[in-house]
């Protein structure tokens, strides 16, 4: 799917699990959010940005993994285009356990 910071593909899917390719373009950024039912894993493909956890800024690049465990606020910010892989992981994968939150970092709520 497009989107306006970049695509996403759904790579594969479990019944507890979900994994996606996700190329964010330089200068973007995903919502800051987080879930009540699952956790994510993202793993650094390509390029350098930074991710917000819990608003704490860490920067990361290609090789690099992070884990956001369910209730903790996540987001990344490209500083280059970036190629992330996501593993979803918890008991009910759903677009509607998504809580988004108003941030300083990036550009914000962005869709």
């Amino acid at each position: 799917a497009e989107k306006s910071w970049g695509t996403y593909t759904v790579i594969d899917t479990a019944p507890e699990a979900m994994t996606v390719r996700i190329k964010l373009f330089a200068g973007n950024n995903m919502n800051y959010h987080s879930h009540n039912l699952r956790d994510e894993v993202w793993t650094i493909i390509s390029g350098e940005g930074r991710v917000v956890i819990d608003d704490k800024v860490i920067p990361v690049k290609q090789g690099d993994t992070v884990n956001a465990k369910a209730g903790v606020k996540h987001m990344i910010i490209a500083d280059t285009d970036m190629s992330i892989i996501e593993v979803q992981m918890g008991k009910e994968i759903s677009r509607k356990d998504k809580i988004i939150y108003e941030t300083e970092y990036g550009k914000g709520r962005k869709k």
